[in-house]
């Protein structure tokens, strides 16, 4: 979360809301249909205030009462890696495979969640936060246009001891290689560490937090609609940065990689989550399959105990 303003700073980004079912077919069907060339990967979020951060970026957030930069994030991910390999001895896993089985238990990286389906992310959005309706709010979508070669395998690059962004050691660097310009944003698809990476199309956006490269992909928007924010701004509302537009007809740039964002209405959430549930049988028992998704169900439903009808 980045804070009760987040919804304000995207607001202007966002098509009219999904007040229905149909909407979200007609903004997603438009989106895809201007851009059929793109990959899309998608992000749902409960809250539309909420901003677009990392685990491991927010936990420090809360710890130093300010944004975090890219080098306390390095700090605090080589501190991580330390902690897992001596103390847990996770010896010999590669540090993106300890990112990547840790984000699906809970712990803090900088490895965004995403899907590649957008209904699940409509999922995400609409998901239910317990047995109480009036703690909803409004949901938000993301869709980021993956990036032409930003493809993450698990090669002699990417397959390391050390993390490979762990080795660009200043500002001056990074923005050499493009990262945190949101230019150089890299999608891992990893394997099925874990039975929801399966479940929830689930794949990793990666990058760095945005600095200031003197580059037009820091925060750029569409030519005419609005000058860049500051890397201030952007830290406030993202842990790595973003390019929000409109949908447009075109083709995009190369080295573009736009995000285009939808605020779901509370009032709709209901409806959606009973389309999704009826017609694609997408449940909390389908996006978290496990052990720990019937504890999580159960720990926020007590009703359930003494059978009262389910979700």
């Amino acid at each position: 979360m980045a804070g009760p303003f987040a919804a304000d700073f995207f607001r202007e980004w966002e098509p009219e809301p999904i007040e229905s079912w149909p909407d979200f077919q007609i903004q997603v069907n438009e989106l895809t249909g201007r851009y059929p060339a793109q990959r899309l990967l998608w992000r749902g979020a409960r809250n539309a205030n909420w901003g677009v951060e990392s685990s491991l970026y927010r936990a420090l957030r809360g710890v130093r009462h300010r944004p975090p930069t890219e080098q306390e994030m390095v700090d605090a991910e080589k501190r991580i890696l330390d902690h897992a390999r001596t103390d847990w001895r996770f010896d010999g896993k590669p540090a993106i495979e300890i990112f990547a089985e840790l984000q699906h238990v809970g712990g803090p990286t900088r490895l965004l969640d995403v899907t590649e389906n957008p209904m699940f992310a409509l999922w995400f959005a609409t998901e239910p936060s317990g047995p109480d309706p009036e703690e909803e709010a409004d949901g938000r979508i993301f869709a980021f246009v993956a990036p032409d070669k930003s493809d993450i395998t698990l090669n002699q690059n990417w397959h390391t001891r050390e993390p490979l962004w762990h080795a660009l050691t200043d500002d001056a660097i990074r923005a050499q290689k493009r990262w945190g310009t949101g230019t150089w944003r890299r999608y891992w698809r990893p394997p099925v560490y874990h039975s929801r990476i399966a479940a929830q199309s689930a794949g990793f956006l990666l990058d760095g937090v945005a600095i200031d490269a003197n580059r037009t992909g820091i925060g750029r928007v569409a030519p005419g609609e609005r000058s860049r924010w500051s890397v201030e701004q952007m830290r406030q509302y993202s842990s790595m940065p973003l390019e929000l537009t409109r949908a447009r007809d075109g083709v995009l740039p190369a080295d573009r990689a736009p995000v285009f964002t939808f605020r779901v209405a509370q009032r709709a959430k209901a409806e959606i989550r009973d389309q999704l549930e009826r017609r694609y049988g997408i449940r909390t028992s389908t996006m978290y399959p496990d052990m720990f998704g019937l504890a999580r169900w159960l720990e926020k439903r007590p009703e359930e105990l003494i059978g009262s009808g389910r979700d």
